[in-house]
């Protein structure tokens, strides 16, 4: 089933989030929390269904484009796409952003000013939105700053330890990579005279100017820092694990995939020429990322710490697939943001239900919860095993065709490492099970409430059967890659 003919499903995919958290701010005001909570729920419903709609048509190769005329004078106008690199990006947000809603209903239930998070929430997973569809190079920047922005807010006023300096690290560190990010595009405005995408793709292609390596090295430290990719990641550990749980999940699960969207769809598809220069040293920084990332997770003892070093490490395998500048490399590196998506995603759900019942974060202090807590138990090992590359599951695939990527690209030292570590990987989330499911005394408390646990089913259940479907998306990428 597609949308009727004229009706702007991507400006309203955008603007419905964006526009609706006002109301929700005044309700929420007005009627209290529950009524904001009610609000963002059914409006962020609302992008998934739009998205879950142009299904049929993006399967079909079709490239959906909308423009309404904004600023004329500077060449401006206020354009979107959705097409096979845009869409699977978009649906991994926009189903997120609308189950990590859900799951504050119960999970924040306890928490001050929840008339304020709930807009917020709204306008962090409007931004996202905005970054993956627009057409144009200043739109994107406002979008990642609209991304950004309340962001930081649901760090520093709902997150715990030291929120409040976590939140400015985070804000500082993340801008900086912006800031990076705006002198590519001012630079590339100048060099042009245009910012949008198909006119920089057309002219760059074209320009062998050794100016275009600078700046798509400019951009690609933007996209490195929203990614977290070695050594510029040391904000994502303190801000995944001290923010509030729907937020971790939203900040591992979808906003570092937007810095993978830059990388491809910038950096690889306007300039793909310029950045060939320095490929190979970015594929070996990604596996750097790994190793480091791996590492320090395998001796963390707090459990949200635990799976915030594993989305340094597992960016690493989607910057290295996007790397090697190969159809085989890219696919699986972005078939990858798909996957790591989902399963971080339920990973941090299931810590958020364990802190949630016991207000306990250190796995050498919890133990036994097997018996009390299967549904959670199962969700932790399916999701670990996923991001493990462990078949049948999703992660899987995703990985094989990174590896794949790797050596036909002759990058065969690096590729081999990689694989390797996909035993750090194991070796860390089969810690952290052993600790917090099987070794100890039995505990008695009860396993995830419903508010919570509906999330998580719909996350496990795509996890477990999406391999199944994994062509269907390859196949989205591939039109995209050829096009």
């Amino acid at each position: 089933m597609s949308l009727a003919p004229g009706i702007p499903s991507l400006l309203l995919t955008v603007a419905i989030p964006i526009g609706f958290a006002p109301l929700a701010l005044v309700y929420g005001r007005v009627a209290g929390w529950r009524a904001a909570a009610v609000i963002a729920s059914v409006t962020l419903s609302v992008p998934l269904v739009l998205t879950l709609l142009h299904l049929p048509d993006v399967l079909g190769g079709r490239v959906i484009e909308e423009s309404i005329p904004w600023l004329p004078q500077l060449g401006l106008t206020l354009g979107f796409r959705l097409d096979g690199l845009s869409y699977f990006f978009l649906l991994l947000i926009t189903l997120v952003g609308f189950l990590s809603t859900v799951y504050s209903w119960r999970y924040m239930e306890k928490e001050r000013a929840l008339e304020v998070y709930y807009p917020l929430l709204m306008l962090f997973v409007g931004g996202m939105i905005g970054v993956v569809l627009v057409t144009n190079l200043f739109l994107f920047y406002i979008f990642w700053e609209v991304m950004l922005i309340p962001s930081y807010f649901l760090i520093a006023y709902w997150g715990t330890g030291n929120a409040r300096v976590i939140g400015f690290k985070y804000f500082a560190m993340t801008h900086a990579g912006a800031l990076s990010l705006l002198a590519g595009i001012i630079w590339l405005n100048a060099l042009y005279g245009n910012v949008e995408f198909s006119t920089i793709e057309r002219m760059a292609t074209l320009d062998p100017r050794p100016e275009l390596v600078v700046i798509s090295a400019l951009i690609l430290v933007g996209a490195a820092v929203k990614m977290a990719l070695f050594p510029v990641h040391t904000w994502l550990p303190d801000a995944h694990a001290e923010a509030p749980t729907p937020i971790s999940v939203l900040l591992s699960g979808v906003m570092i995939k937007t810095g993978a969207y830059a990388f491809a769809r910038i950096v690889i598809g306007m300039l793909g020429d310029a950045f060939r220069v320095y490929s190979e040293f970015v594929a070996l920084l990604s596996v750097v990322t790994m190793i480091w990332g791996g590492a320090m997770a395998l001796v963390q003892t707090d459990i949200k710490r635990i799976l915030a070093y594993s989305s340094v490490s597992q960016i690493g395998y989607i910057s290295f697939g996007l790397s090697v500048l190969l159809p085989l490399g890219v696919n699986g590196g972005l078939l990858q943001v798909f996957t790591h998506g989902l399963a971080k995603s339920l990973l941090f759900m299931t810590a958020g239900v364990i802190i949630h019942s016991l207000e306990e974060r250190d796995i050498r202090k919890l133990g036994g919860l097997m018996a009390t807590m299967p549904f959670t138990a199962v969700a932790f090992l399916v999701g670990g095993l996923s991001i493990a590359g462990t078949p049948p599951l999703a992660g899987f695939f995703s990985e094989l065709v990174i590896f794949l990527g790797g050596f036909q690209a002759g990058l065969w030292t690096l590729t081999f490492v990689a694989i390797l570590a996909t035993g750090i990987t194991l070796g860390y989330y089969t810690r952290a099970f052993m600790y917090v499911f099987q070794v100890g005394e039995h505990r008695h408390t009860h396993d995830a409430p419903a508010g919570m646990a509906v999330p998580m089913v719909v996350l496990l259940a795509l996890i477990a059967v999406f391999g199944i479907y994994l062509p269907s998306v390859q196949s989205l990428i591939l039109f995209w890659l050829q096009s």
